[in-house]
């Protein structure tokens, strides 16, 4: 296959990194709007959304050998405890000036586990948990496209009103539009809505992806009040996951998301087919850096791990010290992006994710300073 090759206008490497991690928004969305998309979204429009696909690249040999990453971030480590509802949101910044250390697990680079959230269970108990609870399904249309669905999750925030997911979840670089309708649904359960849905205020990308560039996939919602009534903020009705940027590579993370779209049964692990409807969690540790579109030494090398999660996961949490307790863990530290074309397996046993460098940071940032009443 020929390796997809991006054309870009020679400028200063800093001004470049710069200019892609900057934030752009859509602007204000009025109330009106959103009282028009709650009522769009009845149960059968909700059913019948499309898994939004992944942005799908091909490649020659485009995956860099297996071996860390050695440059320290670029940037101060950002850590945000998670909480419960009711928390404080809380940050610390960390200068890191030394060199990452070598990955202390096995040489098969992309092993996984991948498990359902309780699939025995025939009640939602676990599904309106913290911190199962902070990650839901989100619902949109992309103008002159079609409903479609991703996943995303609630994240620390001063506002305690921002929402996580895919740049490609809520813009088209394609068609150069942001995408309409949204409605975020979390701890959604066959069909079940257990904390009512909430609509945005304004959504936001970075400039890297409305450029199509996979290395700045991050999307943003800032929420207005909603929820079962009395209307609230997402953040202290369900509470919200922990954020880590500009932190080492070599992590394990629990991967969570709603995939909807099909599964080779003969090609991935054993275990029921994807149906959309449950949440669904792989656990893996870094496997490879990438560098699918953007400029090498400019733009972050995305992560590689191994995933077998199919369309609807994207925007899904990458989260690292997953645990139910603790102001220091459940750490949103990626997001669902993409995967390549290619022999399957191997090529649908990867996911990759934007590393959550100064673009997250700035992203994360510009939406929690958006005011909600």
């Amino acid at each position: 296959m020929t390796a997809v090759v991006v054309a870009l206008a020679f400028i200063s490497s800093a001004a470049l990194a710069q200019s892609n991690d900057e934030v752009v928004s859509s602007g204000i969305i009025s109330r009106l709007a959103g009282q028009e998309t709650v009522a769009y979204w009845t149960g059968e429009r909700m059913r019948n959304a499309v898994p939004m696909p992944f942005p799908k690249v091909s490649k020659a040999a485009g995956l860099r050998a297996p071996g860390p990453t050695l440059e320290a971030p670029s940037g101060p480590m950002v850590i945000a405890n998670s909480g419960r509802p009711g928390d404080v949101p809380r940050e610390q910044r960390i200068e890191v000036t030394e060199g990452l250390t070598e990955p202390l697990f096995g040489t098969y680079p992309f092993s996984f586990t991948r498990y359902r959230l309780f699939p025995d269970r025939n009640d939602m108990l676990m599904y309106i948990t913290f911190p199962y609870k902070e990650t839901g399904k989100l619902f949109f249309t992309i103008p002159t496209q079609g409903d479609f669905v991703c996943s995303a999750s609630s994240v620390n925030s001063a506002n305690n009103s921002v929402v996580w997911t895919a740049g490609h979840c809520v813009y088209s670089p394609d068609l150069k539009v942001y995408h309409t309708n949204f409605v975020f649904v979390p701890g959604r359960f066959i069909g079940i809505n257990p904390f009512g849905t909430w609509t945005p205020k304004t959504v936001m990308t970075t400039v890297g992806w409305t450029s199509g560039l996979l290395e700045y996939d991050h999307g943003a919602l800032v929420m207005n009040l909603g929820g079962v009534a009395p209307a609230a903020k997402i953040g202290d009705r369900i509470g919200f996951l922990g954020f880590l940027a500009n932190a080492s590579r070599q992590q394990h993370w629990h991967v969570h998301g709603y995939p909807g779209a099909p599964r080779d049964l003969g090609t991935t692990p054993p275990g029921a087919q994807f149906d959309g409807e449950h949440h669904e969690i792989c656990a893996a540790a870094w496997a490879t850096d990438d560098q699918p579109t953007g400029t090498p030494g400019v733009d972050p090398p995305t992560i590689g791990i191994g995933c077998d999660q199919t369309g609807g996961t994207s925007g899904g949490p990458w989260v690292i010290d997953f645990s139910g307790v603790g102001e220091s863990t459940n750490l949103l530290n990626g997001n669902n992006s993409y995967r390549y074309t290619g022999p399957n397996p191997p090529e649908n046993l990867k996911m990759f994710s934007p590393y959550f460098g100064n673009g997250a940071v700035h992203l994360r940032n510009e939406a929690q300073a958006v005011p909600v009443p």
